[in-house]
């Protein structure tokens, strides 16, 4: 892949992960009573949300690059073993669960679930934790050899944050409150892990 189509993959990179976490930032100022590190992301795209649609949006556009971006992560590569599909497969995946997660908005708290609701948790579950599993099977590809200690590190945090924000879900009182501050931290680790290993390669 030429050095052209690298640089234009990774502006596609950083608009796709910088898109999914500051958009919410900036139309959560128009949902009174949204609070960023107790909300989850999907709150914004429920029926009672004032910005749905935008969020709906945001979150379909944000799936569409991920997948479009997957195309530029496998042309970067020198080789395609196991890991290497398993890496690829894990960013197509994400991005299909979040147009599905787009398509099919969350259910407001308190509210029965509805087949919207069934969809758009398992949707966004199956991709996040085939995102997570990233960090993992970068640990085999000989491409980010240099980077293995740190995304052993980055898979720990990562697991880390998934299972608080699992569990946070739940519980409302202490530090499991903070649902939305853990979302927000597993996803600046796995974007940060897919930036650092693509700008590694792209070098």
């Amino acid at each position: 892949m030429g050095r052209l189509q690298s640089i234009i993959f990774l502006v596609i990179l950083m608009l796709t992960t910088l898109g999914d976490l500051l958009i919410p930032v900036i139309i959560g100022t128009k949902y009174p009573g949204y609070n960023h590190l107790i909300d989850t992301i999907s709150t914004l795209g429920t029926d009672k949300s004032p910005v749905q649609k935008f969020q709906c949006i945001n979150l379909i556009a944000v799936g569409i690059l991920f997948i479009i971006f997957s195309f530029g992560q496998g042309l970067s590569f020198t080789q395609i073993k196991w890991c290497h599909t398993l890496f690829i497969i894990g960013i197509i995946l994400f991005g299909v669960g979040t147009i599905l997660a787009g398509i099919f908005p969350e259910d407001p708290k308190g509210i029965a679930e509805t087949v919207s609701g069934k969809i758009h948790g398992i949707a966004s579950g199956i991709g996040f934790i085939f995102l997570i599993l990233n960090p993992l099977w970068a640990i085999w590809i000989t491409e980010f050899k240099d980077l293995r200690y740190v995304n052993i590190t980055l898979f720990v945090l990562a697991i880390l944050t998934f299972i608080l924000f699992m569990i946070s879900e739940n519980i409302n009182s202490g530090i499991f409150q903070y649902t939305g501050l853990f979302q927000r931290l597993n996803l600046i680790i796995l974007y940060g892990h897919l930036i650092l290993n693509y700008i590694w390669i792209i070098r």
